[in-house]
Protein backbone atom coordinates (compact mmCIF):
# COMPACT_ATOMS: atom_id res chain seq x y z
CA UNK A 1 0.00 0.00 0.00
CA UNK A 2 1.64 3.19 -1.12
CA UNK A 3 0.98 6.77 -0.17
CA UNK A 4 2.15 9.92 -1.87
CA UNK A 5 4.51 11.66 0.52
CA UNK A 6 3.84 15.36 0.77
CA UNK A 7 0.11 15.16 0.09
CA UNK A 8 -2.51 16.77 2.28
CA UNK A 9 -5.22 14.14 2.81
CA UNK A 10 -8.80 14.42 4.04
CA UNK A 11 -11.67 12.04 4.79
CA UNK A 12 -14.90 11.75 6.72
CA UNK A 13 -13.98 9.87 9.91
CA UNK A 14 -17.45 9.19 11.28
CA UNK A 15 -20.22 6.98 9.97
CA UNK A 16 -22.48 8.65 7.43
CA UNK A 17 -26.20 8.92 8.04
CA UNK A 18 -28.45 10.57 10.63
CA UNK A 19 -26.48 11.77 13.63
CA UNK A 20 -25.75 14.83 15.71
CA UNK A 21 -22.09 15.28 14.84
CA UNK A 22 -19.82 14.26 11.97
CA UNK A 23 -16.05 14.67 11.77
CA UNK A 24 -13.76 15.39 8.85
CA UNK A 25 -10.07 14.72 9.42
CA UNK A 26 -7.11 16.25 7.57
CA UNK A 27 -3.37 15.54 7.74
CA UNK A 28 -0.28 16.66 5.88
CA UNK A 29 1.71 19.66 4.72
CA UNK A 30 -0.09 22.86 3.82
CA UNK A 31 -2.84 22.06 6.32
CA UNK A 32 -3.33 25.54 7.83
CA UNK A 33 -3.24 27.20 4.43
CA UNK A 34 -5.93 24.85 3.14
CA UNK A 35 -8.07 25.28 6.27
CA UNK A 36 -7.93 29.05 5.85
CA UNK A 37 -9.73 28.71 2.53
CA UNK A 38 -12.88 27.13 3.95
CA UNK A 39 -12.85 27.48 7.76
CA UNK A 40 -13.50 31.03 8.97
CA UNK A 41 -13.10 31.89 12.66
CA UNK A 42 -12.24 34.81 14.89
CA UNK A 43 -9.61 32.87 16.82
CA UNK A 44 -6.49 31.50 15.15
CA UNK A 45 -6.12 27.73 14.93
CA UNK A 46 -2.34 28.06 14.75
CA UNK A 47 -2.20 30.21 17.87
CA UNK A 48 -4.52 27.86 19.76
CA UNK A 49 -3.30 24.31 19.12
CA UNK A 50 -5.32 21.44 20.62
CA UNK A 51 -8.23 23.77 21.44
CA UNK A 52 -11.65 23.59 19.82
CA UNK A 53 -12.32 26.77 17.84
CA UNK A 54 -15.81 27.79 16.73
CA UNK A 55 -16.13 28.91 13.15
CA UNK A 56 -17.98 28.66 9.87
CA UNK A 57 -17.50 26.32 6.93
CA UNK A 58 -17.72 28.19 3.63
CA UNK A 59 -17.34 27.03 0.06
CA UNK A 60 -13.85 27.96 -1.20
CA UNK A 61 -15.27 28.51 -4.70
CA UNK A 62 -18.54 30.39 -4.04
CA UNK A 63 -18.04 31.62 -0.44
CA UNK A 64 -21.47 30.17 0.36
CA UNK A 65 -22.05 29.29 4.04
CA UNK A 66 -22.17 25.51 4.48
CA UNK A 67 -22.20 24.89 8.23
CA UNK A 68 -21.19 26.09 11.68
CA UNK A 69 -18.48 23.84 13.08
CA UNK A 70 -15.71 23.32 15.61
CA UNK A 71 -12.13 22.74 14.48
CA UNK A 72 -9.03 21.68 16.35
CA UNK A 73 -5.41 21.82 15.15
CA UNK A 74 -2.79 19.24 16.21
CA UNK A 75 0.71 20.35 15.16
CA UNK A 76 3.16 17.62 14.20
CA UNK A 77 5.05 15.66 15.24
CA UNK A 78 2.87 15.33 18.36
CA UNK A 79 -0.27 14.28 16.52
CA UNK A 80 -1.93 11.02 15.55
CA UNK A 81 -0.12 10.82 12.21
CA UNK A 82 3.03 12.66 13.24
CA UNK A 83 2.11 15.42 10.74
CA UNK A 84 0.06 18.58 11.13
CA UNK A 85 -3.50 17.33 11.66
CA UNK A 86 -6.92 18.88 12.07
CA UNK A 87 -10.38 17.62 12.90
CA UNK A 88 -13.54 19.47 11.97
CA UNK A 89 -16.67 18.65 13.93
CA UNK A 90 -19.82 19.73 12.15
CA UNK A 91 -23.43 18.64 12.02
CA UNK A 92 -24.14 15.06 11.01
CA UNK A 93 -26.30 13.55 8.32
CA UNK A 94 -25.44 12.59 4.79
CA UNK A 95 -25.21 15.98 3.06
CA UNK A 96 -23.25 18.33 5.33
CA UNK A 97 -20.26 16.04 6.00
CA UNK A 98 -19.92 15.50 2.26
CA UNK A 99 -20.03 19.27 1.61
CA UNK A 100 -17.33 19.88 4.24
CA UNK A 101 -15.16 17.16 2.68
CA UNK A 102 -15.68 18.64 -0.78
CA UNK A 103 -14.63 22.04 0.57
CA UNK A 104 -11.42 20.48 1.93
CA UNK A 105 -10.71 18.78 -1.39
CA UNK A 106 -11.34 22.01 -3.29
CA UNK A 107 -8.84 23.72 -0.96
CA UNK A 108 -5.93 21.50 -1.91
CA UNK A 109 -6.43 18.20 -0.10
CA UNK A 110 -6.96 14.84 -1.74
CA UNK A 111 -9.22 12.02 -0.57
CA UNK A 112 -7.34 9.71 1.81
CA UNK A 113 -6.95 6.03 1.01
CA UNK A 114 -8.46 3.49 3.44
CA UNK A 115 -6.26 3.38 6.54
CA UNK A 116 -3.93 6.10 5.28
CA UNK A 117 -4.04 8.17 8.47
CA UNK A 118 -2.94 5.15 10.50
CA UNK A 119 -0.39 4.18 7.85
CA UNK A 120 1.18 7.62 8.17
CA UNK A 121 1.23 7.21 11.94
CA UNK A 122 3.13 3.94 11.46
CA UNK A 123 5.51 5.39 8.86
CA UNK A 124 6.24 8.36 11.14
CA UNK A 125 6.99 6.16 14.16
CA UNK A 126 3.88 7.10 16.12
CA UNK A 127 2.87 3.45 16.51
CA UNK A 128 4.13 -0.04 15.70
CA UNK A 129 2.46 -2.29 13.14
CA UNK A 130 0.69 -4.38 15.79
CA UNK A 131 -0.75 -1.19 17.26
CA UNK A 132 -1.89 -0.06 13.81
CA UNK A 133 -3.72 -3.36 13.40
CA UNK A 134 -5.33 -2.83 16.80
CA UNK A 135 -6.84 0.45 15.58
CA UNK A 136 -8.73 -1.38 12.83
CA UNK A 137 -9.67 -4.22 15.18
CA UNK A 138 -11.18 -1.83 17.73
CA UNK A 139 -13.37 -0.29 15.02
CA UNK A 140 -14.42 -3.73 13.73
CA UNK A 141 -15.04 -5.26 17.19
CA UNK A 142 -18.31 -7.15 17.59
CA UNK A 143 -17.92 -8.13 21.24
CA UNK A 144 -16.61 -6.72 24.49
CA UNK A 145 -13.71 -9.17 24.47
CA UNK A 146 -12.59 -8.25 20.95
CA UNK A 147 -12.59 -4.55 21.82
CA UNK A 148 -10.79 -5.06 25.14
CA UNK A 149 -7.99 -7.19 23.64
CA UNK A 150 -7.47 -4.75 20.76
CA UNK A 151 -7.33 -1.84 23.21
CA UNK A 152 -4.61 -3.58 25.23
CA UNK A 153 -2.52 -4.14 22.12
CA UNK A 154 -3.03 -0.52 21.06
CA UNK A 155 -1.76 0.40 24.50
CA UNK A 156 1.44 -1.54 23.77
CA UNK A 157 0.84 -4.90 25.51
CA UNK A 158 2.18 -7.00 22.62
CA UNK A 159 5.00 -4.64 21.73
CA UNK A 160 6.24 -4.74 25.33
CA UNK A 161 6.50 -8.54 25.07
CA UNK A 162 8.04 -8.56 21.59
CA UNK A 163 10.72 -5.89 21.94
CA UNK A 164 12.85 -7.72 24.58
CA UNK A 165 12.70 -10.89 22.47
CA UNK A 166 13.70 -8.95 19.37
CA UNK A 167 16.55 -7.28 21.24
CA UNK A 168 17.72 -10.66 22.50
CA UNK A 169 17.74 -12.01 18.96
CA UNK A 170 19.66 -8.97 17.72
CA UNK A 171 22.31 -9.57 20.37
CA UNK A 172 22.48 -13.27 19.52
CA UNK A 173 22.86 -12.49 15.83
CA UNK A 174 25.65 -10.03 16.62
CA UNK A 175 27.46 -12.73 18.62
CA UNK A 176 27.06 -15.17 15.77
CA UNK A 177 28.46 -12.70 13.23
CA UNK A 178 31.45 -12.20 15.51
CA UNK A 179 31.86 -15.98 15.85
CA UNK A 180 31.99 -16.27 12.07
CA UNK A 181 35.13 -14.16 12.13
CA UNK A 182 36.76 -16.32 14.79
CA UNK A 183 35.69 -19.86 13.94
CA UNK A 184 38.19 -21.40 16.37
CA UNK A 185 36.10 -20.01 19.28
CA UNK A 186 32.76 -21.01 17.77
CA UNK A 187 32.22 -24.27 19.66
CA UNK A 188 32.42 -22.63 23.09
CA UNK A 189 30.49 -19.57 21.95
CA UNK A 190 27.83 -21.81 20.35
CA UNK A 191 26.97 -23.53 23.62
CA UNK A 192 26.62 -20.20 25.37
CA UNK A 193 24.53 -18.89 22.50
CA UNK A 194 22.21 -21.89 22.75
CA UNK A 195 21.65 -21.11 26.43
CA UNK A 196 20.94 -17.45 25.56
CA UNK A 197 18.41 -18.48 22.92
CA UNK A 198 16.47 -20.77 25.27
CA UNK A 199 14.53 -18.01 27.13
CA UNK A 200 13.77 -16.27 23.82
CA UNK A 201 12.35 -19.53 22.48
CA UNK A 202 10.26 -19.93 25.64
CA UNK A 203 9.00 -16.34 25.36
CA UNK A 204 7.82 -16.92 21.80
CA UNK A 205 6.23 -20.22 22.80
CA UNK A 206 4.35 -18.47 25.62
CA UNK A 207 2.88 -15.95 23.16
CA UNK A 208 1.78 -18.79 20.88
CA UNK A 209 0.07 -20.41 23.86
CA UNK A 210 -1.76 -17.15 24.60
CA UNK A 211 -3.04 -17.24 21.03
CA UNK A 212 -4.22 -20.85 21.38
CA UNK A 213 -5.96 -20.23 24.69
CA UNK A 214 -7.59 -16.91 23.82
CA UNK A 215 -8.39 -17.12 20.14
CA UNK A 216 -12.16 -17.39 20.65
CA UNK A 217 -12.12 -14.21 22.75
CA UNK A 218 -10.48 -12.31 19.92
CA UNK A 219 -12.13 -13.86 16.86
CA UNK A 220 -15.32 -15.37 18.20
CA UNK A 221 -16.55 -18.96 18.39
CA UNK A 222 -18.06 -20.82 15.44
CA UNK A 223 -20.71 -23.32 16.59
CA UNK A 224 -22.20 -25.62 13.95
CA UNK A 225 -25.54 -27.34 14.56
CA UNK A 226 -25.54 -30.72 12.83
CA UNK A 227 -27.43 -33.99 12.95
CA UNK A 228 -30.01 -36.07 11.11
CA UNK A 229 -33.12 -34.51 9.54
CA UNK A 230 -35.82 -33.35 11.96
CA UNK A 231 -33.55 -33.57 15.02
CA UNK A 232 -34.42 -29.98 15.95
CA UNK A 233 -31.39 -28.10 14.63
CA UNK A 234 -33.39 -25.17 13.27
CA UNK A 235 -35.47 -24.99 16.46
CA UNK A 236 -32.28 -24.80 18.53
CA UNK A 237 -30.86 -22.21 16.12
CA UNK A 238 -33.94 -20.03 16.64
CA UNK A 239 -33.90 -20.59 20.41
CA UNK A 240 -30.29 -19.42 20.67
CA UNK A 241 -31.06 -16.35 18.55
CA UNK A 242 -34.25 -15.54 20.43
CA UNK A 243 -36.17 -15.10 17.17
CA UNK A 244 -37.48 -17.18 14.28
CA UNK A 245 -34.66 -17.02 11.74
CA UNK A 246 -34.89 -20.56 10.35
CA UNK A 247 -37.99 -22.32 9.03
CA UNK A 248 -39.20 -25.09 11.32
CA UNK A 249 -41.47 -27.90 10.18
CA UNK A 250 -42.33 -31.48 11.11
CA UNK A 251 -41.42 -32.35 7.52
CA UNK A 252 -37.88 -33.72 7.53
CA UNK A 253 -35.28 -31.93 5.41
CA UNK A 254 -36.64 -28.38 5.67
CA UNK A 255 -33.10 -26.95 5.68
CA UNK A 256 -31.29 -27.57 2.39
CA UNK A 257 -28.71 -24.76 2.57
CA UNK A 258 -27.03 -23.48 5.72
CA UNK A 259 -27.94 -20.42 7.79
CA UNK A 260 -25.49 -18.33 9.81
CA UNK A 261 -26.13 -15.65 12.45
CA UNK A 262 -24.09 -14.03 15.24
CA UNK A 263 -25.04 -13.79 18.92
CA UNK A 264 -23.17 -12.51 21.95
CA UNK A 265 -22.71 -14.76 24.97
CA UNK A 266 -21.10 -12.95 27.85
CA UNK A 267 -18.10 -11.11 26.43
CA UNK A 268 -17.57 -13.17 23.25
CA UNK A 269 -19.18 -13.34 19.82
CA UNK A 270 -20.63 -16.69 18.77
CA UNK A 271 -21.38 -17.44 15.12
CA UNK A 272 -24.17 -20.03 14.94
CA UNK A 273 -24.53 -22.18 11.82
CA UNK A 274 -27.64 -24.25 11.08
CA UNK A 275 -27.00 -27.02 8.56
CA UNK A 276 -28.99 -29.47 6.46
CA UNK A 277 -29.87 -32.83 7.97
CA UNK A 278 -27.41 -35.66 7.45
CA UNK A 279 -28.59 -39.17 6.63
CA UNK A 280 -27.28 -42.05 4.57
CA UNK A 281 -28.79 -43.28 1.33
CA UNK A 282 -31.92 -42.41 -0.60
CA UNK A 283 -31.22 -38.72 -1.07
CA UNK A 284 -32.11 -36.59 -4.07
CA UNK A 285 -29.64 -34.27 -5.78
CA UNK A 286 -30.69 -31.19 -3.78
CA UNK A 287 -30.38 -32.99 -0.45
CA UNK A 288 -26.99 -34.33 -1.50
CA UNK A 289 -25.83 -30.76 -2.19
CA UNK A 290 -27.10 -29.67 1.21
CA UNK A 291 -25.25 -32.53 2.87
CA UNK A 292 -22.04 -31.50 1.09
CA UNK A 293 -22.41 -27.94 2.40
CA UNK A 294 -23.15 -29.24 5.88
CA UNK A 295 -19.90 -31.20 5.99
CA UNK A 296 -17.97 -28.15 4.81
CA UNK A 297 -19.42 -26.11 7.67
CA UNK A 298 -18.75 -28.89 10.18
CA UNK A 299 -15.09 -29.03 9.20
CA UNK A 300 -14.76 -25.24 9.52
CA UNK A 301 -16.41 -25.08 12.95
CA UNK A 302 -14.75 -24.70 16.32
CA UNK A 303 -17.44 -26.78 18.01
CA UNK A 304 -20.11 -29.05 16.50
CA UNK A 305 -23.37 -29.73 18.31
CA UNK A 306 -24.56 -33.14 17.09
CA UNK A 307 -28.30 -33.22 17.79
CA UNK A 308 -30.03 -36.51 18.50
CA UNK A 309 -33.80 -36.97 18.62
CA UNK A 310 -34.67 -38.68 21.91
CA UNK A 311 -37.88 -40.00 20.38
CA UNK A 312 -35.86 -42.05 17.90
CA UNK A 313 -34.91 -45.54 19.09
CA UNK A 314 -31.53 -45.59 17.38
CA UNK A 315 -30.29 -42.06 16.61
CA UNK A 316 -27.24 -41.89 14.30
CA UNK A 317 -23.85 -41.14 15.80
CA UNK A 318 -21.87 -37.98 15.16
CA UNK A 319 -19.83 -37.44 11.98
CA UNK A 320 -16.39 -38.92 11.49
CA UNK A 321 -13.99 -36.26 10.28
CA UNK A 322 -10.90 -37.39 8.45
CA UNK A 323 -8.07 -35.61 6.72
CA UNK A 324 -8.14 -32.55 8.98
CA UNK A 325 -5.32 -31.48 11.30
CA UNK A 326 -7.50 -29.49 13.69
CA UNK A 327 -10.83 -31.27 13.83
CA UNK A 328 -13.57 -29.44 15.73
CA UNK A 329 -14.83 -30.72 19.04
CA UNK A 330 -18.10 -32.64 18.77
CA UNK A 331 -20.65 -32.32 21.58
CA UNK A 332 -23.61 -34.71 21.48
CA UNK A 333 -26.90 -33.06 22.48
CA UNK A 334 -30.13 -34.97 23.08
CA UNK A 335 -33.21 -32.99 22.01
CA UNK A 336 -36.99 -33.27 22.47
CA UNK A 337 -36.91 -34.31 26.12
CA UNK A 338 -40.32 -32.63 26.47
CA UNK A 339 -41.85 -35.41 24.37
CA UNK A 340 -40.71 -38.19 26.73
CA UNK A 341 -42.31 -39.45 29.93
CA UNK A 342 -40.61 -41.29 32.81
CA UNK A 343 -37.44 -41.95 30.84
CA UNK A 344 -34.21 -42.49 32.75
CA UNK A 345 -31.33 -40.61 31.17
CA UNK A 346 -27.63 -40.44 31.91
CA UNK A 347 -27.19 -37.50 34.30
CA UNK A 348 -24.02 -36.46 32.45
CA UNK A 349 -25.78 -36.29 29.09
CA UNK A 350 -26.69 -32.87 27.64
CA UNK A 351 -30.47 -33.10 27.39
CA UNK A 352 -32.59 -30.23 26.06
CA UNK A 353 -35.85 -29.19 24.56
CA UNK A 354 -35.29 -26.61 21.83
CA UNK A 355 -39.00 -25.75 21.84
CA UNK A 356 -39.51 -25.22 25.60
CA UNK A 357 -35.98 -24.04 26.43
CA UNK A 358 -35.31 -26.82 28.94
CA UNK A 359 -31.57 -27.43 29.36
CA UNK A 360 -30.46 -24.57 27.09
CA UNK A 361 -28.71 -22.69 29.90
CA UNK A 362 -26.66 -25.77 30.78
CA UNK A 363 -25.90 -26.38 27.10
CA UNK A 364 -24.61 -22.84 26.68
CA UNK A 365 -22.41 -23.22 29.76
CA UNK A 366 -21.02 -26.50 28.40
CA UNK A 367 -20.24 -24.92 25.02
CA UNK A 368 -18.28 -22.08 26.62
CA UNK A 369 -16.52 -24.48 28.98
CA UNK A 370 -15.37 -26.67 26.08
CA UNK A 371 -13.45 -23.72 24.56
CA UNK A 372 -12.26 -22.18 27.81
CA UNK A 373 -14.58 -19.18 27.57
CA UNK A 374 -16.72 -19.89 30.65
CA UNK A 375 -15.26 -16.91 32.47
CA UNK A 376 -15.90 -13.19 32.65
CA UNK A 377 -12.16 -12.50 32.70
CA UNK A 378 -10.98 -11.33 29.29
CA UNK A 379 -7.40 -12.24 28.32
CA UNK A 380 -5.17 -9.18 28.28
CA UNK A 381 -3.14 -10.33 25.30
CA UNK A 382 -4.07 -12.52 22.34
CA UNK A 383 -2.05 -12.24 19.11
CA UNK A 384 -4.02 -12.20 15.87
CA UNK A 385 -3.57 -14.70 13.02
CA UNK A 386 -0.89 -12.70 11.19
CA UNK A 387 1.05 -12.28 14.40
CA UNK A 388 0.64 -15.99 15.19
CA UNK A 389 2.17 -16.94 11.83
CA UNK A 390 5.11 -14.61 12.48
CA UNK A 391 5.57 -16.05 15.97
CA UNK A 392 5.42 -19.61 14.63
CA UNK A 393 8.05 -18.73 12.03
CA UNK A 394 10.22 -17.27 14.77
CA UNK A 395 9.80 -20.33 16.98
CA UNK A 396 10.55 -22.79 14.17
CA UNK A 397 13.72 -20.91 13.20
CA UNK A 398 14.89 -20.80 16.83
CA UNK A 399 14.37 -24.53 17.23
CA UNK A 400 16.44 -25.12 14.08
CA UNK A 401 19.17 -22.76 15.29
CA UNK A 402 19.55 -24.47 18.66
CA UNK A 403 19.45 -27.92 17.03
CA UNK A 404 22.16 -26.86 14.60
CA UNK A 405 24.34 -25.74 17.50
CA UNK A 406 23.80 -28.99 19.39
CA UNK A 407 24.59 -31.02 16.26
CA UNK A 408 27.81 -29.09 15.71
CA UNK A 409 26.79 -27.65 12.36
CA UNK A 410 28.81 -24.82 10.87
CA UNK A 411 28.23 -21.31 12.16
CA UNK A 412 26.93 -20.20 8.76
CA UNK A 413 23.87 -22.45 9.10
CA UNK A 414 23.11 -21.20 12.61
CA UNK A 415 23.37 -17.62 11.40
CA UNK A 416 20.87 -18.31 8.61
CA UNK A 417 18.32 -19.62 11.12
CA UNK A 418 18.88 -16.65 13.44
CA UNK A 419 18.34 -14.28 10.53
CA UNK A 420 15.06 -16.07 9.72
CA UNK A 421 13.93 -15.79 13.34
CA UNK A 422 14.80 -12.11 13.52
CA UNK A 423 13.02 -11.31 10.28
CA UNK A 424 9.88 -13.19 11.35
CA UNK A 425 9.57 -11.58 14.78
CA UNK A 426 10.29 -8.13 13.34
CA UNK A 427 7.25 -8.46 11.09
CA UNK A 428 5.00 -8.29 14.16
CA UNK A 429 5.88 -4.71 15.07
CA UNK A 430 6.93 -3.72 11.57
CA UNK A 431 10.63 -3.29 12.21
CA UNK A 432 11.04 -5.24 9.01
CA UNK A 433 8.19 -4.34 6.68
CA UNK A 434 7.56 -4.84 2.98
CA UNK A 435 5.06 -3.25 0.65
CA UNK A 436 3.10 -6.53 0.46
CA UNK A 437 2.93 -6.79 4.26
CA UNK A 438 1.65 -3.23 4.65
CA UNK A 439 -0.92 -3.77 1.91
CA UNK A 440 -2.23 -6.87 3.68
CA UNK A 441 -2.48 -5.10 7.04
CA UNK A 442 -4.13 -1.88 5.86
CA UNK A 443 -6.38 -3.12 3.05
CA UNK A 444 -9.47 -3.54 5.29
CA UNK A 445 -9.24 -0.22 7.10
CA UNK A 446 -12.09 2.24 6.71
CA UNK A 447 -11.72 5.74 5.31
CA UNK A 448 -10.72 8.32 7.90
CA UNK A 449 -8.61 5.87 9.97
Amino acid sequence: MSAKDGDLIAAISTATGPGAVAMVRLSGPGLLEALGKFFVSKASLKANPRRLILGKIVSPTSARLLDHALAVFFPGPNSFTGEDCAEIQGHGGTVLPRLVLEAALASGARLANPGEFTLRAFNNGRMSLDQAEAVAEIVASESEAEAAIAAKILDGALRERIEPLTQGLLSARAEMVAALDFEEDYEEEGQRLSRDLAPIEEGVKALLELRRQGRVFREGLRVVLAGPPNAGKSSLFNAFLGRNRALVSKIAGTTRDYLEAPVTWGTIRVDLVDTAGLREGGVDELEAMGRELAYEQIKDGDLVLWLCDLTETDPPQGPTLEGRDNSPQILTVYNKVDLLENTKLNPDAIVISATTGQGLARLKEEILARVGANTTKIPELVPNLRQELALQGTYDALVKARAAIEEGQEADFVDIYLAEALEAISEITGRVSTEDLLTEVFKNFCLGK
